[in-house]
């Protein structure tokens, strides 16, 4: 009876601490999600807490809170489960403003971004790509991209491919080791199906002013 009530005196504290910083998440994460291009968004954490007088099953090693991330992404439409609200571009934006804010105290070692350029593009792109490159000073970020403004960003470089052979489609990723292989990378995703020279000297210029920005 001793350790129940010391055990449900210190799930409360957590609990209310819980409360408090929720609030400041969700403020953290919405100014995230304007800078990612999501104006709209409205971003919410809900804590449902229970109570160890009436469920002594109530606590476990997390403590007696349930917690789930609500998200609404345009005007006038309810909150609901991140999980079941969120397409695929918008998920990796959204996890992309929850790693960026969490990023401190985040203990998870490989961060995978794909589709996370899905209806952006210009500022908001080189946006994400600033985001990435800084969330890759703590972790192992790995990013799947069409854009050139974010690939830029990246101290490495692979170039995804597909090929037939025999009938059949093989995926073949590539290192691009030298600074010619990833400015024509970059090129082939600036340009259409020519590349012209004012291409190449844009993919150029891109690449040497992203990577400047990564040394300093």
């Amino acid at each position: 009876a001793s350790l129940t009530k010391q055990l449900q005196k210190q799930a409360e504290e957590l609990s209310r601490e819980r409360h408090k910083q929720a609030k400041n998440l969700d403020r953290a994460v919405v100014d995230e999600l304007r800078q990612l291009g999501m104006n709209k968004a409205v971003f919410e954490t809900r804590i449902v807490s229970s109570s160890l007088d009436e469920d002594k099953n109530a606590c476990n090693e997390k403590g007696i809170d349930k917690v789930e991330f609500l998200l609404s992404v345009n005007p006038g439409q309810d909150l609901r489960s991140l999980a079941k609200v969120a397409s695929g571009g918008e998920l990796s934006r959204i996890m992309l403003a929850l790693k960026t804010v969490l990023t401190s105290i985040d203990s998870v070692e490989i961060l995978i971004f794909d589709e996370v350029d899905s209806g952006i593009s210009g500022g908001i792109a080189e946006i994400v790509g600033k985001k990435l490159l800084k969330l890759g000073e703590r972790h192992q970020a790995l990013c799947v991209t069409h854009l050139p403004q974010i690939a830029a960003f990246a101290e490495h470089h692979y170039l995804v491919s597909k090929q037939m052979q025999d009938n059949q489609t093989f995926t073949k990723i590539n290192p691009l080791n030298t600074e010619s292989e990833r400015i024509n990378a970059l090129a082939d995703l600036l340009g259409g199906q020519q590349i012209t020279e004012n291409t190449m000297e844009l993919a150029s210029e891109m690449l040497h002013s992203s990577q400047k920005k990564i040394r300093l």
